[in-house]
């Protein structure tokens, strides 16, 4: 990889119109661009906090994209200039040596010179080459786009596809290759022999938690100067980007993918066979008939590429023109990676190390920007980690032992040996989850007759106990990725009769020999594989026969043929297994361990979890990669554990950046109440979660909130569990009727479906003269990620602290290990794991308080009922709550207090919009 940094130090600029901001900046905005582009400029870390409606999105996506427009100009210049330069030194050197009568030290001084000159036209040359490739590229996305101009309304959709034969199964359908274990590493080296002499530009990736944030920031850059001459690629999942309708009727994210990969390893291979007399050990055999996906193709895909890579394409951009080119915008996002300027991408492709290969994204030099990275850690922490039941693996032995029953006679003696060993590790894996075993468990807990028990292991203690530590995971992994043997024998499990996996569960499974041989297949087995297949191959070429034929006709003939030979559902429980073999191997330093939770009840629901502990470990690699790392959201405090776990290496890279709301001071009332209207404590513990006098007192603050809070109040519980209880007293005691005289009562839904629906007839509630009271939980499906603006939102109010349970098993071990690895340097101040609990709960609360206020003309009360809000100390609660809240936090010791204040904040603001409302007419 060729390149040059330039040595001048680039200013910011000092206005909004130099940062191409699509309208007059606030002071906050222009400030927070500002500081966004010195950052970059030194290579540094950003941590910003920049409240909801602030145009949070927009300042960092102008800032670092006016910064990579400067930082690109002066590269060119400097360049140049150093080119220039360096060719007259050297030609003065020249001169001198003609005269010189120490010709040698002259052309040994000369050296250095010619050496950086040979360097810099190098870079020069791949840079020009570079811009000439996208020059080209532009050039035909002009010409597409004035196709695309002027193409008929109708040629957006997809046209109904000549029907794609199903592969008829035969034994070669699901059968590995023989070269699956071999070494590939030459490949990668003349890969890598080829990087030098390519020019790398510096690229912008920016990171959120949906692809829906994702679009919402595209829209955005699409209304400033900066889309005219931008570079942008979108990636995301072939769930949210296939366009071949036969994937995309699949119900879940890995049957899509793998039923892609199938395609694409079909496709090309072979071409449409008949019926063969060829033999193997007595059975006939069928060559498949080719089958490939339509829009699988290298022209095409290359074609999309070049036409949405200039157009700044959101998903439903991307989606759409691959419709209308009959390209797959999956591979063609993927292909742009190199060029774009600006990469649009979701946590996952970024957060984890295979995932990220697998995409194609280099971070080496780049710009990586988090978007609403609050809980960054906890992401990295759950995108690492993994669980496995113990009936997961009773089926992946039962799936292998079958899968290798089939093929036993035509496997490598390698590709058996790594198939013995999978078999191996899930057997002693569920024997550490088996029954015996638990009654040896460290901890046990009884609830009548359902007695769970769990303990915590290291990853090396694991292997040791299920006598794993003499293998070698790594070469059993890169064996599973390029055999594809999760995709394989999920493949043969779907499509095998039940009874010859039943079958193959029956006997026990052993530790397998290399030396093993054919006598391990039963003849029973044999005998039942070869007839229960038999009759399952003339039960599919009755049922292929059938869809060819009707194939032809309408959509709802083609539905009812589907119905006619319904494909069993069987779960991929191989890939689990090597996503945890893939979790012991990173965790083996020491900073992973293993959960293990017996179920005497429902044996086969005990499982092990991997859990990883030091997830900053994970992102500390991401960082020392990148040239800058910014992380951005409505509410980061507290930001200690940032700097302690991530940044603790380089402090001196760090800038940490708070700003205020874009509203007045006014349009927030922020109230800590300590008391009731009885003048009960509000201490919403675990001790009183049973106290029915406290609920009776919540009871009455709602009421009074209702009769002073006009349309929307929006009530955050700790649990699922306190709003049942909530709720129940509330219709024991009556008051519910009474409460929803003055407004309509929603309750948040535990399942998803649901949430759509309340959350539009709660709108509808709440924009009416009557109002509407949204119970809901901390942590829940509408506490983050949410816009309860305006009506929606007039207040939110927090209930209680929401502490998670402290006898967690997962947290009193991750509590334990920032104990051990992060001791504070204060005797007096918080171990690192009573921070770590406490900024758990605190950074739910700054989610909760952050549905509402979402833009400049936006008002609202925040009302936070506990009285350790009052009581706690600045450094525990108050310092962790956002600057615009804790700034101007009132604490009222008894609700009558707080009663006055709330009257007159929604007074004035009536009387102000209703004066506003006059003057406009």
């Amino acid at each position: 990889m060729v390149n040059f940094k330039p040595e001048k130090d680039l200013q910011p600029p000092n206005s909004g119109e130099e940062f191409a901001f699509p309208f007059p900046p606030y002071e906050i905005q222009l400030d927070f661009m500002k500081s966004l582009y010195g950052v970059l400029q030194s290579g540094g870390i950003g941590i910003f906090e920049s409240p909801t409606g602030t145009g949070k999105s927009l300042s960092l996506t102008c800032g670092s994209l006016t910064w990579l427009k400067d930082f690109e100009r002066l590269l060119e210049e400097e360049l140049g200039s150093k080119i220039a330069q360096l060719r007259t030194e050297i030609a003065a050197l020249e001169k001198e040596n003609e005269v010189a009568s120490d010709w040698i030290t002259g052309q040994y001084n000369a050296m250095g010179q010619r050496k950086e000159l040979g360097e810099l036209l190098l870079c020069k040359t791949a840079l020009e080459e570079y811009k000439k490739r996208l020059q080209a590229m532009k050039e035909k996305a002009t010409v597409l786009k004035k196709r695309w101009s002027t193409a008929k309304d109708g040629d957006g959709a997809l046209k109904t596809e000549p029907w794609q034969q199903d592969v008829i199964a035969d034994e070669d359908e699901f059968l590995i290759a023989d070269d699956s274990d071999s070494d590939d590493s030459g490949d990668e080296r003349r890969e890598s022999e080829k990087e030098p002499d390519r020019y790398r530009p510096v690229q912008i990736v920016f990171c959120s938690r949906t692809h829906s944030q994702l679009s919402q920031v595209v829209g955005e850059v699409k209304g400033t100067q900066h889309a005219k001459e931008l570079r942008l690629a979108s990636l995301a999942s072939r769930q949210s980007l296939c366009i071949n309708p036969d994937v995309r009727k699949l119900k879940s994210n890995t049957l899509i993918n793998e039923r892609c990969l199938e395609l694409l390893k079909k496709g090309g291979k072979g071409k449409a066979g008949t019926e063969g007399g060829e033999e193997n050990s007595g059975t006939k055999k069928r060559r498949k008939i080719a089958q490939s996906c339509p829009y699988y193709n290298q022209r095409a895909i290359e074609g999309l590429k070049n036409g949405t890579l200039f157009e700044v394409p959101d998903i439903e951009d991307l989606v759409k023109a691959g419709k209308r080119e009959k390209a797959c915008p999956y591979y063609a996002s993927r292909a742009a990676v190199p060029d774009a300027q600006l990469l649009m991408v979701p946590y996952q492709l970024i957060l984890h190390r295979r995932t990220r290969q697998q995409s194609g994204i280099d971070l080496h030099g780049s710009i990586l920007i988090i978007d609403e990275a609050h809980n960054l850690l906890d992401t990295i922490a759950a995108i690492h980690s993994q669980e496995l039941t113990h009936e997961q693996l009773q089926q992946v032995k039962m799936q292998l032992a079958a899968y290798k029953a089939r093929y036993f006679a035509r496997f490598s003696t390698k590709n058996l040996l790594r198939i013995n060993q999978l078999i191996f590790i899930a057997t002693r894996l569920g024997k550490l989850l088996s029954p015996d075993v638990k009654q040896n468990a460290a901890s046990e807990q009884s609830t009548g007759t359902n007695v769970r028990s769990s303990r915590m292991i290291q990853t090396q203690d694991l292997l040791l106990e299920t006598d794993t530590f003499n293998l070698d995971f790594t070469e059993i992994i890169a064996f599973c990725e390029r055999s594809r043997i999760a995709q394989k024998v999920h493949g043969f499990a779907q499509s095998a009769p039940p009874e010859i996996l039943a079958q193959s569960a029956a006997p026990a499974i052993n530790r397998p020999k290399v030396g093993s041989t054919s006598k391990e297949v039963t003849s029973s087995m044999k005998s039942l594989l070869k007839s229960l297949e038999e009759k399952q191959k003339q039960k599919k070429l009755q049922s292929q026969k059938k869809l060819r034929e009707r194939r032809s006709e309408n959509k709802a003939s083609e539905q009812e043929n589907v119905k006619e030979s319904p494909q069993k559902m069987v779960s991929n429980v191989i890939r689990p297994l090597i996503n945890f073999i893939e979790c012991l191997i990173e965790g083996n330093s020491g900073d992973g361990r293993v959960l293990l939770s017996y179920n005497a009840k429902e044996p086969v629901q005990s499982s092990m979890k991997f859990l990883l502990l030091n997830p900053g470990a994970r992102f500390e690699e991401i960082v020392q990669s990148c040239r800058s790392v910014v992380l951005a959201g409505g509410t980061m405090k507290p930001t200690e554990e940032l700097t302690e776990q991530v940044f603790q290496n380089c402090p001196e890279r760090v800038t940490i950046k708070s700003y205020p709301h874009v509203v007045l001071p006014d349009a927030v009332l922020p109230i800590a109440l300590a008391r009731g209207p009885s003048g009960k404590d509000f201490l919403f513990n675990y001790a009183n979660r049973q106290d029915q006098q406290l609920l009776d007192e919540l009871q009455s603050t709602l009421m009074n909130l209702c009769y002073v809070v006009p349309n929307g109040i929006v009530a955050f519980f700790s649990s699922y569990e306190y709003l049942e209880q909530f709720c129940k007293r509330l219709e024991d005691s009556g008051n519910r009727a009474r409460m929803e005289e003055r407004k309509r009562i929603f309750r948040e839904p535990r399942t998803t479906g649901q949430v759509e629906r309340i959350l539009s007839e709660y709108a509808q509630a709440a924009k009416s003269t009557t109002g509407a009271l949204l119970l809901s939980v901390v942590g829940g499906k509408l506490s983050e990620g949410l816009n309860f603006s305006d009506e929606l939102g007039r207040c939110v109010v927090v209930i209680g602290l929401p502490y998670p349970n402290r006898t967690s098993p997962e947290l009193v071990e991750r509590m334990r290990y920032l104990d051990r690895t992060l001791a504070k340097q204060s005797p007096t101040a918080n171990t690192a794991g009573n921070e770590y609990y406490e900024n758990l709960c605190m950074k739910a609360v700054n989610q909760c308080i952050g549905r509402a206020v979402r833009h400049i003309r936006d008002y609202a009360a925040v009302v936070l009922l506990d009285v350790r809000y009052c009581t706690g100390t600045e450094s525990s609660i108050r310092r962790k709550l956002p600057s615009w809240i804790s700034d101007q936090m009132v604490c009222a010791d008894r609700y009558g207090q707080a009663h006055g204040s709330l009257v007159k904040f929604f007074r004035d603001h009536k009387t102000e919009r209703t004066k506003e409302a006059q003057e406009s007419q």
